[in-house]
């Protein structure tokens, strides 16, 4: 009921607002593109961290085992 008594707004009030809304819009999509770029980066650096991480461990293994090797050759010639 409200909406019938207002007065109609001039096609200028109208650009303004639409223009005002647009802006905001643009603003929280720049936002979200930054976050989003944010969270790819780190996704990146997780990926980054969690294959170097299974790099090293695969050569701790390598390397025990070949110390192991060792071990038990050693032993075999005492």
């Amino acid at each position: 009921m409200a909406d019938l008594l207002q007065m109609p707004k001039s096609r200028r009030q109208r650009e303004e607002e639409e223009a005002e809304l647009s802006a905001y819009t643009a603003r929280w999509l720049e936002l979200a593109d930054a976050a989003l770029s944010a969270t790819e980066k780190a996704a990146k650096a997780l990926e980054l961290a969690r294959q170097e991480q299974k790099r090293i461990r695969a050569e701790i293994e390598r390397t025990m085992k070949r110390h192991s090797d060792n071990l038990g050759q050693a032993k075999k010639h005492a």
